[in-house]
């Protein structure tokens, strides 16, 4: 959501909603059917995100990134709300779709970074704790 003097411009909430609902499913559908919803777990993601046009060069040398094209990805949108939709995804407390709640997610290893092959989207991982 983003304001400007106290009004809402602008809302991603269907984006997000059918962001979250496309994690739910592909977490149903790995789920193991002897998994325990009520156990501790750590949660590893990685998103991955396309290289914009502006870091290659032209021409010939189309393929090849400028040297200045940054290394990491420090644009929005913040890892941290990333994970934040992980979490409420794979916890939800009306679907239980893995977890009870999101609290159950003690430990957590998060990253963001633009694509080196094809693969475009999230990698997630959710271990159960003993």
């Amino acid at each position: 959501m983003r304001a400007y003097n106290s009004r809402v411009v602008a809302n991603n909430d269907l984006a997000l909603g059918c962001w979250r609902s496309d994690v739910a499913r592909a977490a149903l559908k790995a789920r193991p059917d002897d998994w325990n919803k009520s156990a501790a777990v750590s949660l590893h993601c990685e998103f991955v995100f396309p290289r914009p046009m502006s870091h290659y060069r032209t021409g010939k040398y189309a393929t090849q990134l400028k040297p200045s094209a940054p290394k990491h990805h420090t644009k929005a949108p913040d890892c941290d709300k990333l994970v934040r939709a992980v979490g409420d995804s794979i916890g939800d407390a009306v679907a239980q779709v893995l977890l009870l709640n999101d609290s159950l997610i003690v430990s957590l290893f998060a990253i963001k970074r633009y694509s080196t092959d094809d693969f475009l989207g999230a990698i997630i991982t959710v271990t159960a704790l003993d």
